[in-house]
């Protein structure tokens, strides 16, 4: 079995929408927008409602930046969830940077975890989880996280805000 590939920059629990141009397996091309579930500095998790070949190339535009880049469908990372499927996709254009997101550096929590960065729906302080990737996932579908805030003492749905260096 091969052993599995340190990751070189923190993975962040994002949703990002995007629209992805590719050929389908009959060579037909396609567009279809879909959205990120967790992005990196080399790639990404994208949720979208249609099947990819692994191995083929498809381009990838952020609609928050309108910055697009060339990337390699690595492989199927999950089943089929609310009529999408996540893919797990890889950057072939080194420093390009679609995302519009400063990568900090990479921690040795961050290769067994995704950052989430929360909020507090009362006083908005912000906190930065490592959290499993199907808990950051769960988050995102049920929009949020049912937590106490140490700061206000409040009981709240803590809810995903973008990543900021914390």
């Amino acid at each position: 079995m091969e052993a599995a590939r340190a990751r070189r920059s923190p993975r962040l629990a994002l949703a990002l929408p995007i629209r992805v141009f590719g050929f389908d397996f009959q060579g037909i091309d396609f567009v279809q927008d879909g959205s990120t579930a967790v992005v990196s500095q080399h790639g990404a998790k994208i949720r979208l409602g249609r099947n990819l070949i692994p191995d083929q190339e498809i381009r990838i535009l952020c609609q928050r930046t309108g910055r697009e880049g060339v990337f390699r469908v690595v492989c199927r990372v999950s089943g089929m969830e609310k009529g999408s499927l996540f893919w797990g996709v890889e950057l072939l254009e080194i420093g390009t940077n679609i995302w519009g997101i400063e990568f900090p550096e990479v921690q040795p929590q961050d290769q067994r975890t995704v950052r989430m960065m929360v909020q507090c729906p009362e006083c908005k302080t912000r906190e930065l989880l490592h959290a499993e990737e199907r808990l950051a996932e769960a988050v995102h579908e049920m929009g949020g996280l049912l937590r106490r805030c140490q700061l206000c003492g409040k009981s709240g749905l803590w809810k995903t805000v973008p990543y900021t260096d914390a």
